[in-house]
C-alpha cells in the first residue's frame, strides 16, 4: 500500500515539474476578482489550475486503485471456497458415532494433534505453531470448559480416552471455517478399538492484521494437512483390526457394466444368519432379523473403472456400503452376480429371486474359517526398551499408543497397561 503511494506521489512531483516548465512559455489569461465570494490568486491562470486539479485527481484515483488491490489480495471468502474445493467434507452423525458420507480422506503432516473420544461433550483444541501442533493456552481453555460440562468436574484426561496422532496417520475433515486470524479445521478419526476420536485444529496466519492471499494461505494449510488420493485407501487401521467406513477398493480390470440403480426393492437373505436386507432405489435400506427387529439405515456404493471411480450405481464389482441410523458397524459389501459378500465377515447374501425357496434354516450355515495365528516373533528379538531422555515418539514406536494420556503443565503422562511414563517438556523423566 505504502509503495503505490509513493509511485503515485513521485509522478505528481515529475508531472508538477513538468506543469512549471511549460506554465512559463504560456499566456496567461489571469482571473481576478471574486466570483461568488472566492479569491482566485492573479498570478493563476486556467491552464494551471486545471493541470493542477487533474493531477491531484489522478493521485486519488491511484491511491484508491492500490487500496482495493491490497483488499482483494485477503479476501476471507475466495480462501473459504478455494478450501472447499481442494477438500471434500465428511458428514458425520449427529452423535458422532459414524460416517454418513465420505469425504477426502487427509494425512496429517506435523507432530502432537491430540484428539478425544467422540463421547467428549467438545473436541480438544490444537494450534499448529513454529511446525509443531501443540493445545497451548487454548487447550488449557478447552479443557476447562470440557470438565465444566463432564458430571462431577472432573478433567477430561480421566475421564474421556484420548490418542496423540503422528505424522502420514490419516482422519477425515468434518469442517473448515475461514476466521480473521486463521483457519479452524474440524477433524475425525476411524475406530482404534472401536473408539473413534475427533478434535479442532487451528491454523493461524502469519499476521494478525492482514489476511493471507488464496495461494498462501493454501500453501500455509498443505504444511499440516495433504489430501491423500483415494488410490491410497482409507484412514490407517491396520494395526488396529477396525475396517475403514468407506474402504478405496483396488484397482479393477476390464470393462464394468452398468446396470444403474435397482428400479424396485431388492430383498437378499443372509446365508448365516437368515435375516433380510432391503435395498430402495432412493438409497434407503432396512435389515430385518429373524427375530423381527428392524434397523434402517441408508446405503451407497463405488465402482472403480479403469482408473475412474463410478459413484452411486450397482456394478458388478461393486463395493456397497451399508450405514445403519441407529448406530452400529457399517458393512462393506461386494456385489457379485445376484450375491452380495461382506468383505469383512465373508458372510454371503443370497438375492430372494434367485434364491427360491430356499430357507435359510436348510442351507448349511457358511462360516467364516478361523483366521491363522500369526508366527511368534523371533527368540532373539531384544524386548522393547525406554530410557530417560526419549521423546513421545520414540516411546511410541517401542510400545505403541498409550491407553490415556494427562497433561499437567509441562508434563504429560502416557499410561499403558502395566507402566506409566512421565515427560518433562517432552522427553522421558520418569517411568514407574
Amino acid at each position: 500500500m505504502r509503495s503505490e503511494q509513493m509511485v503515485a506521489a513521485t509522478l505528481v512531483s515529475k508531472s508538477r515539474s513538468a506543469s512549471s516548465d511549460s506554465d512559463k512559455g504560456q499566456s496567461y489569461i489571469n482571473i481576478s476578482g471574486r466570483v461568488s465570494g472566492f479569491a482566485v490568486p492573479r498570478h493563476w491562470s486556467i491552464s494551471m489550475f486545471s493541470r493542477k486539479f487533474a493531477l491531484i485527481s489522478t493521485f486519488l484515483f491511484l491511491a484508491g486503485t492500490a487500496s482495493c488491490l491490497h483488499a482483494q489480495a485477503g479476501d476471507p471468502a475466495a480462501i473459504q471456497q478455494k478450501l472447499y474445493t481442494q477438500f471434500k467434507l465428511t458428514t458425520i452423525t449427529t452423535d458422532r458415532s459414524d460416517i454418513v458420507t465420505a469425504g477426502d480422506v487427509v494425512a496429517i503432516q506435523k507432530p502432537g494433534l491430540i484428539m478425544y473420544a467422540t463421547a467428549s461433550p467438545l473436541p480438544p483444541s490444537n494450534t499448529y505453531k513454529n511446525g509443531r501442533i501443540g493445545q497451548g493456552w487454548g487447550g488449557f481453555g478447552k479443557d476447562l470448559m470440557i470438565g465444566m460440562m463432564t458430571p462431577g468436574g472432573t478433567t477430561p484426561a480421566n475421564t474421556y480416552p484420548q490418542r496423540q496422532f503422528v505424522p502420514e496417520e490419516k482422519c477425515w475433515v468434518t469442517g473448515i471455517q475461514v476466521q480473521k486470524d486463521g483457519i479452524l479445521f474440524q477433524l475425525y478419526s476411524d475406530p482404534y478399538d472401536d473408539i473413534r476420536y475427533y478434535a479442532n485444529l487451528k491454523i493461524p496466519f502469519p499476521s494478525k492484521k492482514e489476511m493471507p492471499s488464496v495461494d498462501a494461505a493454501m500453501q500455509l494449510v498443505a504444511e499440516v494437512l495433504t489430501v491423500v488420493p483415494q488410490d491410497q485407501g482409507a484412514p490407517d487401521q491396520a494395526s488396529q483390526g477396525a475396517p475403514a467406513a468407506t474402504p478405496a477398493p483396488a484397482p479393477a480390470t476390464g470393462t464394468v457394466q452398468s446396470v444403474g440403480l435397482p428400479e424396485a426393492s431388492e430383498t437378499y437373505i443372509s446365508m448365516v444368519s437368515g435375516s433380510q436386507l432391503i435395498l430402495n432405489p432412493d438409497k434407503t435400506s432396512m435389515v430385518i432379523g429373524k427375530n423381527g427387529q428392524r434397523s434402517p439405515g441408508h446405503w451407497d456404493s463405488v465402482t472403480v473403472s479403469g482408473t475412474k471411480l463410478v459413484y452411486g450405481e450397482m456394478h458388478e464389482g461393486s463395493l456397497l456400503t451399508l450405514v445403519p441410523s441407529l448406530g452400529g458397524r457399517s458393512a462393506v459389501l461386494k456385489v457379485q452376480g445376484s450375491e452380495l459378500i461382506d468383505t469383512t465377515t465373508s458372510e454371503e447374501w443370497d438375492r430372494t429371486e434367485d434364491a427360491q425357496a430356499q430357507a435359510p434354516e436348510a442351507a448349511p450355515p457358511r462360516r467364516r474359517m478361523p483366521d491363522i495365528a500369526p508366527p511368534p516373533p523371533p527368540a532373539d528379538a531384544p524386548p522393547p526398551t525406554i530410557d530417560v531422555g526419549q521423546t513421545m515418539d520414540q516411546v511410541t514406536a517401542g510400545f505403541g499408543q498409550p491407553l490415556r494420556v494427562a497433561r499437567v503443565g509441562a508434563k504429560t503422562i502416557f499410561y499403558y497397561k502395566d507402566m506409566k511414563v512421565t515427560f518433562t517438556n517432552g522427553k522421558v523423566s520418569n517411568v514407574e
